[in-house]
């Protein structure tokens, strides 16, 4: 026997290590977690005939992805928030400054000149959407970056310093692009339904039977938040997984997998952020430096519940 199966004590996950590993240090891939790699004894060895000539070098894990409740979901929200509101909102006023400024008022201003010059209107939003995107994009990666700073620190004391793992200021240049990607095209999907949906909405205002006007107006509506919540339910996982300097296919095929098994923890999920967002847009953006760090902090912990790797905090506070 050159090789022998052992699964990870933490995530569970079936690790199949080489035979001059028993005794040592292992690593497990999918959750980090280390451990004592053991064999089993030679009264448990099974003989076979079959020997292989090379020995797999690293360990392969098989992913397998939790099915979380909404309630768990938001329950170690909650706590991770309540323990850790000062170092997760304090930080994130600078990108909230820069929201209001950089993009919720000049959006502003560019709705005040579409009532009386639309093709200008367009004209200014064509060239600052690029700026518009970039701010964006900085502050969701501000949040979630700060979302797993506060789930990666130690226990806080209240006379401490908030602790810091991470730059707070300056984003790889790696994940930037990720995130980057993964949010333009998210963007410009949303961009492309709202679009359709008020298209279907002025084609429908020409019909003079009031009944087809009100059933084009309310389906294209209807259609479009659909739609998005459909979509968003089943990506969702792609912008914290961005985090890690991933984006493509790949991810794409992680994402639906980890949704697959948690669709309404995913749509009570999704529907919960929107509402957060929506309310911090709603307050002429005084509420976004709440409500985009618990969103953030929200996508962290959900993730991390569905890959069976935990709340590292939490874990170092019941040592």
């Amino acid at each position: 026997m050159s090789s022998f199966q052992q699964s990870c004590p933490s995530c569970n996950a079936s690790l199949e290590l080489p035979i001059e590993a028993d005794g040592k240090a292992a690593v497990c891939p999918a959750c980090q977690t280390q451990f004592i790699a053991a064999a089993p004894s030679v009264l448990e060895r099974k003989p076979t005939a079959v020997v292989t000539p090379q020995p797999t070098p690293h360990p392969v894990a098989v992913k397998r992805y939790r099915k979380i409740p909404i309630e768990h979901i938001f329950a170690d929200t909650q706590a991770v928030f309540v323990e850790r509101r000062r170092p997760l909102l304090m930080p994130f006023l600078m990108p909230s400054v820069l929201m209001v400024l950089g993009l919720l008022l000049p959006l502003v201003y560019l709705s005040d000149m579409a009532s009386t010059n639309l093709k200008q209107a367009l004209l200014w939003l064509a060239v600052a959407s690029p700026w518009f995107v970039l701010v964006t994009v900085y502050s969701v990666w501000f949040a979630l970056n700060l979302s797993l700073d506060v789930c990666d620190a130690g226990p806080e004391l209240d006379d401490d310093p908030p602790q810091k793992n991470r730059s707070w200021f300056v984003p790889p240049t790696a994940v930037f692009l990720s995130l980057l990607a993964a949010m333009t095209i998210a963007i410009a999907y949303v961009a492309v339904v709202i679009g359709l949906a008020i298209a279907i909405m002025n084609v429908g205002s020409n019909v003079q039977a009031t009944e087809i006007h009100l059933l084009m107006t309310v389906g294209a509506f209807v259609g479009a938040i659909l739609l998005l919540t459909l979509s968003a339910m089943r990506l969702w996982p792609v912008i914290p997984l961005a985090m890690d300097g991933r984006f493509g296919g790949a991810v794409v095929r992680e994402s639906l997998e980890m949704t697959k098994s948690n669709l309404m923890t995913s749509f009570f999920l999704v529907v919960g952020v929107f509402f957060l967002v929506g309310f911090g847009f709603s307050v002429f953006g005084l509420g976004l430096p709440l409500a985009i760090p618990v969103a953030a902090l929200a996508l962290v912990v959900a993730l991390r519940l569905i890959q069976g790797r935990g709340i590292p905090a939490f874990e170092r506070e019941e040592l």
